[in-house]
C-alpha cells in the first residue's frame, strides 16, 4: 500500500503552485522548468524590445474589428512559425503574463495545444499582453496591447529583425 500522506520536512509540498503557474497552466501550457541556458537574454532587454520607444509592430490587427481576436490568433500563428519560436516538441519561453511576470523570469514551457495562444493567454490573464522566446534564445515573438491596436512585435537577438523568417 502506498503512503499518499504529505512530508512535513518538505515544505513544497505543502503549497499550492504560484499564479503564475496556474495561469499558464489554465492556457495550455505545461511549465517544464526555470532554468535558461548561458547567455540567454536579460528579461529586461526582452521587455524593451516589445515596449521600446521605437518599435514598431510585425503585424497590427484594430482592437475594433468584430473578430479581432481570432484574427490575432491567426497573425500569430503565422508569425511564431515564420520565426521559428516553437520547437518541434512545442516547446519555448515565456515571461509569466500578467501583473509582475517579469519578476519571475523566463519559464520552460510546452504548448499542448498549438494554436491559439493569444486567446487562451487572454482567457488565463484577462490580458493578451505577453514574450515568448525560442529555445535558443534568438527569436521573440509577443502580443502587446496599444491603445486602439493589438500588436506582434518580433525581434531577433542575434543582430537581425526576424520578419518574416
Amino acid at each position: 500500500m502506498t503512503d499518499n500522506r504529505v512530508d512535513p520536512t518538505r515544505p513544497h509540498e505543502l503549497s499550492d503552485p504560484p499564479e503564475w503557474q496556474r495561469r499558464l497552466e489554465t492556457a495550455g501550457l505545461v511549465v517544464m522548468g526555470r532554468a535558461v541556458p548561458d547567455g540567454f537574454p536579460e528579461v529586461m532587454s526582452a521587455v524593451y524590445a516589445v515596449n521600446g520607444i521605437e518599435v514598431q509592430p510585425s503585424d497590427s490587427i484594430s482592437d475594433s474589428l468584430v473578430d479581432a481576436a481570432a484574427e490575432l490568433d491567426r497573425r500569430w500563428d503565422a508569425r511564431a512559425a515564420a520565426v521559428r519560436l516553437v520547437s518541434a516538441a512545442g516547446e519555448f519561453y515565456i515571461l509569466a503574463p500578467g501583473p509582475g511576470g517579469h519578476e519571475v523570469g523566463w519559464i520552460h514551457v510546452a504548448d499542448t495545444v498549438g494554436r491559439a495562444l493569444p486567446s487562451r493567454i487572454a482567457a488565463a490573464t484577462g490580458s493578451r499582453s505577453f514574450i515568448a522566446l525560442s529555445l535558443d534564445g534568438t527569436s521573440l515573438c509577443a502580443v502587446s496591447v496599444e491603445e486602439y491596436d493589438l500588436w506582434i512585435v518580433t525581434h531577433s537577438f542575434d543582430g537581425v529583425q526576424s520578419e518574416g523568417r
